[in-house]
């Protein structure tokens, strides 16, 4: 049976950006900023975020793009919003790990859109919001405290997709036979395969729905 990591529902560089812009809105309330980095198929990259959301594409060059719209959460999530004109994207590598989150990265919702191209590995760690989007055909590894999944995995053989939800409900889609595992409030969907490439999606609290490509 998977480990579940049930989040409390109380929440209590040799490498180097290659391209970093950032905009005010007219309202000053919101700020945008974009940066680049060069990965290889060796490269393991992990985006760490805190409240918001995450939209995933694949694209077929060498670099991540990432795009980060911040928001002051004055009325949302925290009693104070965030001081905007500080925030940077910060990307760092230690070997082969390139690691993305922002700094500072309190007081404020965090909207990411990233391009990632096939590497050796993605891992996304989010706290409380939305991920969703297309994965390439590599390891994946994501893990949200609470809300909601939705990601189109690549044609391929995959050799698991596991799927686990400590509240919620879990699906798989387009994999064949997949087990089932339901006991009141949690969820499990599993695939094993004959393939090299490994999906594990972890929610506190929430639902997921992985759907293959045909």
């Amino acid at each position: 049976m998977m480990k579940h990591k049930i989040w409390p529902l109380t929440l209590g560089f040799i490498g180097l950006v290659t391209v970093s812009t950032a905009a005010f809105s007219a309202t000053e309330s919101e700020r945008t900023l974009n940066s680049s980095y060069i990965v290889n198929s060796d490269t393991d990259i992990h985006l760490d975020a805190t409240v918001g959301t995450v939209e995933l594409s694949v694209t077929d060059g060498d670099a991540v793009e990432v795009e980060l719209r911040v928001e002051s959460d004055d009325n949302g999530w925290f009693a104070s919003g965030g001081e905007l004109e500080k925030v940077l994207i910060k990307g760092e590598r230690d070997g082969n790990r390139l690691e993305i989150s922002a700094t500072p990265n309190d007081d404020m919702s965090q909207h990411w859109i990233v391009s990632v191209p096939k590497t050796r590995s993605l891992s996304v760690n989010l706290g409380v919001g939305e991920i969703e989007g297309d994965l390439p055909f590599t390891d994946v590894d994501v893990d949200l405290g609470v809300g909601d999944i939705s990601l189109n995995l690549a044609n391929g053989e995959y050799k698991r997709v596991e799927a686990s939800v400590g509240v919620g409900d879990t699906s798989l889609r387009n994999f064949g036979n997949t087990q089932e595992n339901r006991m009141i409030v949690t969820s499990e969907s599993s695939y094993r395969g004959n393939g090299s490439v490994s999906i594990q999606v972890e929610v506190g609290v929430g639902d997921v729905t992985l759907s293959k490509s045909n």
